[in-house]
């Protein structure tokens, strides 16, 4: 009986316990409360800095700007400046002067944010380029894992950033997969976690908002998000044992921020617009009731760009998504046009949206503010790099390289490269533009060495008008494949120039080839099977390429087991 006692007031007390939790506020910090209706609904809005409409609008005045639009958060992106921005200043020294404009007109402490994916240098010079997230994987260390999220943080904190919309906790599942591809760490969940753990730890302890997207996970099918909507087809056990693995381990440990993406899930949603799913950033099934409820989360819940194709479609208008995306439960809309502003607004005055759908929005922010102290003004938003910062980023990204670059096969004992016995290399870049100029730091390396090299573009006889004999006098051919993703956009596979190129290279004989794949890491095995060398380096960034070369030249082995399965029969 005493026994039957415990065990029900325990039972009691824990329910109790769950009802007290689900009821406390996320902020501790009320003064969200003290806000105007459009300063709240400001606290929802992540615009582009569109700095010249911006003042226009507030009459060549930021103040005035902000006393109409009280924005809290901006996406700040060289590439809206490419051809409007002050000739006389460079992007790196535009940007963060037009940040500290931004946070000296603004009330409060503003939300700058970028993706730097693969770090602050593809934006800016003072930046470091760094190798892709699928390294990570491939490498499969915690420690380089904290490494890379720390030189990517205190990259963007030297600048002004502080919420960046990285990592992808995405997972290649698709090799067909147009966007995910090597932007993702694994096809593996139990891979991919404690990296990801790691990188989203260091960019917490460096002062940056990590982003986890794109929930509920992108990379199982062959849609690309920006052009349709993609769709996450796995069963709900299947996900859950993947995806929402992911998710639910770092909703547990309290992420600040999640990026829902213009992704449907069939397995759990039942709110089908005019008889077609609509994808998360519009489906009130996945982010309030999935997300929110049944996973406890209770960070703050940012929508994929709005302006995207996988979520246009459902509703008239872009302004009518962005709504629809925040009445749904995004607490974070990314993109909308400060017509959202006016329209939420009005919405909420006439009882078409519920206060409180507003107010849960404002507190996970306000909380979200209060973590990474964003509450009151600093005399700086820039946090300076360590000295040491070079050396570090070197160190560490070398290693990085050395551990990721991957040997799938080496049939005939072929590496080490040696002048004694291969004297002239022609490297061809099959790809859909000209990286030629992006794989010097190979090509350089080599002729250091002692070889002979030549490197091309467009590498077929249609272009050339060689005749195959010409092509006798080079002992061996390395293959550069170096489509990126978005780079171009649309399908991965090879199209025209590059699959004439991939076709010459086919007919010469297989013992002169070695391919190394600078970016998608099935090019390889789909296209290159019976070649004796296959190497994966998953990007062009001056640190894989160096490790390439080592690898080459017998300077270093690799060690590293490739993240995902290059067999995969999607792919044969």
């Amino acid at each position: 009986m005493n026994k039957l006692f415990v065990i029900f007031g325990t039972a009691v007390l824990l329910a109790f316990s769950a009802c007290k939790q689900e009821k406390e506020p996320v902020a501790a910090n009320t003064d969200w409360k003290k806000l105007s209706l459009r300063e709240k609904i400001g606290q929802t809005m992540m615009v582009t800095s569109d700095y010249y409409e911006h003042l226009r609008i507030g009459e060549d005045s930021l103040e005035r700007f902000f006393e109409k639009y009280p924005i809290g958060a901006f996406f700040m992106a060289q590439w809206h400046f490419t051809y409007n921005k002050p000739d006389s200043l460079l992007f790196e020294e535009f940007m963060p002067r037009l940040m500290k404009m931004y946070d000296a007109a603004s009330p409060l402490p503003l939300f700058f944010s970028e993706d730097f994916e693969r770090g602050v240098g593809y934006g800016y010079t003072t930046g470091t380029k760094m190798p892709v997230e699928m390294t990570l994987g491939a490498a499969n260390n915690p420690e380089l894992a904290y490494a890379y999220g720390q030189i990517m943080s205190q990259e963007a904190r030297a600048m002004g950033f502080n919420w960046l919309l990285n990592p992808v906790a995405d997972l290649n599942m698709n090799p067909l997969h147009p966007l995910v591809i090597e932007r993702a760490v694994s096809d593996n969940a139990e891979r991919a976690l404690p990296i990801l753990q790691a990188q989203t730890r260091a960019m917490k302890n460096h002062g940056v908002i990590s982003t986890i997207k794109h929930f509920p996970g992108d990379g199982a099918t062959i849609c690309d998000q920006h052009l349709i909507t993609s769709a996450n087809n796995l069963s709900l056990k299947e996900w859950k044992q993947s995806f929402g693995k992911i998710f639910q381990s770092f909703i547990d440990e309290g992420t600040p921020s999640i990026m829902v993406g213009h992704i449907q899930f069939p397995a759990y949603q039942n709110d089908a617009i005019d008889g077609v799913l609509p994808p998360a950033t519009l489906s009130k099934d996945i982010m309030t009731k999935l997300l929110k409820r049944e996973m406890g989360y209770k960070g703050v819940v940012i929508s994929d760009a709005m302006n995207m194709g996988g979520a246009s479609g459902f509703y008239e208008t872009a302004l009518e998504a962005s709504v629809q995306c925040f009445i749904a439960g995004a607490d974070m809309i990314l993109w909308p046009s400060l017509a959202y502003m006016d329209t939420v607004e009005a919405r909420i005055v006439r009882g078409e949206i519920p206060m409180s759908r507003l107010d849960d929005a404002v507190e996970r922010v306000w909380a979200l503010r209060e973590k990474y102290d964003l509450l009151k003004k600093k005399p700086s938003i820039s946090t300076p790099l360590p000295e040491n910062h070079a050396e570090f980023v070197q160190e560490k990204l070398t290693q990085l390289a050395n551990e990721a670059i991957t040997l799938i096969q080496d049939k005939n004992n072929v590496l080490p490269l040696d002048t004694a016995t291969v004297k002239k290399i022609m490297m061809v870049n099959i790809s859909h533009n000209d990286h030629r100029g992006d794989l010097q730091v190979l090509r350089n390396g080599l002729k250091e060495r002692g070889f002979d090299v030549r490197l091309e573009h467009d590498f077929h006889l249609h272009h050339w008008q060689w005749r195959w004999d010409s092509l006798a006098q080079y002992d061996k051919f390395i293959v550069c494949f170096e489509n990126h993703y978005f780079d171009p956009i649309g399908c991965p596979l090879l199209k025209d120039s590059e699959a004439y190129s991939l076709w010459t290279i086919k007919d010469l004989p297989k013992e002169k080839i070695i391919a190394i794949s600078f970016s998608n890491p099935y090019y390889n095995t789909f296209y290159l099977k019976t070649t004796p060398v296959l190497i994966n380096a998953y990007s062009s960034d001056a640190f894989m390429q160096g490790a390439a070369l080592r690898l080459l030249l017998g300077d270093i082995t690799a060690t590293a087991i490739s993240p995902v399965n290059l067999y995969n029969p999607i792919m044969r």
